[in-house]
């Protein structure tokens, strides 16, 4: 090299051919490895120098976006632990946290142990159809969601030049299942429920007049209510704030058992005040004489502040009510699940005619209106047979003068 010549910089590259194996060489730099100190390069080999020359294009185009030489040497199990601590981690709830993990668990053991840009679409197709299973689309949903954002940053950091996450497919979306109708038959079978958990039928209570999330009346502490009295200190009525949300996290490895936290609600939206009819009221003061006795005669009571608790003031874990729920609903044979329960404060609430999807959507704290008007509602026969009557009075007065 002349004395005043100076270093190709990154990505120039250069053509040059070997004496020792009698070949042109295509050589492009990618800057230095950090624990070596020693430059990065990439070579292409080729019989002629207009070939090399062909080739060093190739390099220059495919490393144009400054590809960080890590992409080949960094595993999607190394990649994907880095992307959820540094930029995940810090701000989801601990439970979301979890499901991130399950769904990211998928790819990892699949293709974990594969350099980050050696992944193709395919690939995480396969894990879709044949890992999850078409069966379980609101998983394939929720994974296809993750994955894009996993991939999607490391093209921004340039480790890789496009995602092979882009255009993944999901899945047959399967047909709502049918609505069935929470009557007052099936409540009083779930209020007449004999199970170990004192605090059942103040629970199911709780559903019936707010029609909150099982996170979200698990969470609820004494000072989350307002009970209103008259002047002779009758209860009149009163006003719950639901602003907090029990989760389930990872095992802790001391206990061997999934921690159990209160945090933020679902969202923003989720944070609301409601009102509370003074029945109810009356029963949540008698159910908090009998949480006091079931505490005094406790040797331990470790959170005095919750309305709901194990029988020595223990957090109640979401997934030991939701099976002991189903349990009872198989032992009373009733065709329902714990959220269908939401489902029918939302359709009680549009089928008295007094209330517009607002009033639902904020009841229910729904982030936007849209998952109201998807999810939660459903129209009773009396209502499909107003609308037949009004369709067939509409036709036979349009089609009926055509006749005449």
């Amino acid at each position: 090299m002349a004395r005043n010549s100076k270093p190709r910089a990154d990505h120039e590259g250069s053509v040059f051919f070997r004496e020792d194996k009698k070949v042109w060489v295509a050589a492009i730099t990618l800057g230095y490895d950090p624990k070596s100190g020693r430059r990065i390069k990439k070579q292409r080999y080729a019989k002629t120098q207009k070939e090399a020359l062909k080739k060093l294009k190739e390099l220059q185009e495919l490393y144009a976006h400054s590809i960080h030489f890590d992409a080949g040497t960094i595993t999607v199990d190394q990649w994907f632990d880095q992307w959820f601590d540094v930029y995940k981690k810090p701000k989801l709830r601990e439970n979301t946290q979890v499901s991130y993990k399950k769904v990211m668990k998928y790819c990892t053991d699949a293709i974990g142990y594969m350099k980050l840009d050696k992944v193709r679409p395919a690939d995480l197709q396969y894990i879709i159809y044949h890992k999850i299973g078409k069966e379980k689309y609101r998983t394939c949903k929720y994974f296809v969601t993750v994955i894009k954002q996993i991939f999607a940053r490391a093209v921004q950091e340039h480790l890789i030049i496009e995602s092979p996450a882009a255009h993944l497919e999901l899945p047959a979306k399967p047909a709502p299942a049918e609505y069935v109708a929470v009557t007052n038959e099936i409540w009083t079978k779930l209020l007449g429920a004999k199970c170990g958990f004192y605090g059942w039928v103040m629970a199911i209570l709780t559903v019936l007049v707010t029609g909150m999330r099982r996170s979200e009346f698990l969470a609820l502490t004494w000072d989350s209510f307002q009970i209103d009295r008259d002047e002779n200190g009758n209860i009149t009525g009163g006003m719950v704030t639901i602003d907090k949300a029990m989760g389930v996290g990872d095992v802790d490895p001391v206990t061997k058992h999934k921690t159990i936290y209160i945090d933020k609600t679902k969202s923003i939206t989720s944070v609301r005040k409601l009102r509370l009819p003074a029945s109810y009221c009356r029963e949540l003061m008698n159910y908090r004489k009998i949480q006091a006795e079931k505490r005094l005669a406790s040797r331990t009571w470790k959170h005095p502040e919750m309305v709901f608790t194990t029988n020595d003031g223990r957090y109640y874990n979401p997934d030991v009510f939701s099976s002991l729920f189903s349990k009872i609903c198989k032992e009373k044979q009733l065709p329902i699940s714990l959220h269908k329960l939401r489902h029918d404060f939302a359709t009680s609430m549009k089928s008295s005619h007094n209330f517009d999807f607002k009033d639902i959507q904020h009841q229910l704290g729904h982030s936007n209106i849209q998952i109201t008007l998807d999810t939660y509602t459903h129209m009773e026969e009396k209502e499909l047979e107003k609308i037949d009557d009004f369709v067939d009075e509409r036709f036979a007065l349009v089609v009926g003068k055509e006749k005449k």
